[in-house]
């Protein structure tokens, strides 16, 4: 800090070392959400702590990616349920088959 002017010389601590994020290693990052929902969490959590706007971004959409696919699957699960329920009902109608 200038004594005379009280102008600020100091660079923050973290300005030199802010690295980006290459499009690649993004890439990786989202596809890792998409077939393991928790890693994409986990990277997620990692990147949005950090102090930079582009880590925080790209861990955000992680988090994001990751809950959109567990509800995709949620989803997915509860129609198979009931489509199975369906055929299993549709079959005892006109087969009579029993599953009990």
């Amino acid at each position: 800090m200038c004594p005379y002017c009280g102008h600020d010389y100091r660079v923050p601590a973290y300005s030199y070392l802010q690295e980006t994020i290459s499009p690649g290693l993004r890439a990786v990052f989202y596809i890792l959400s998409i077939l393991i929902p928790i890693a994409g969490i986990i990277i997620g959590v990692i990147y949005y702590a950090k102090p930079d706007p582009e880590s925080k971004r790209v861990g955000k959409n992680c988090i994001i990616i990751a809950i959109l696919v567990w509800v995709v699957i949620a989803v997915l699960v509860i129609v198979a349920l009931a489509v199975s329920v369906a055929v299993m009902n549709l079959l005892q109608m006109v087969a009579g088959v029993s599953f009990v």
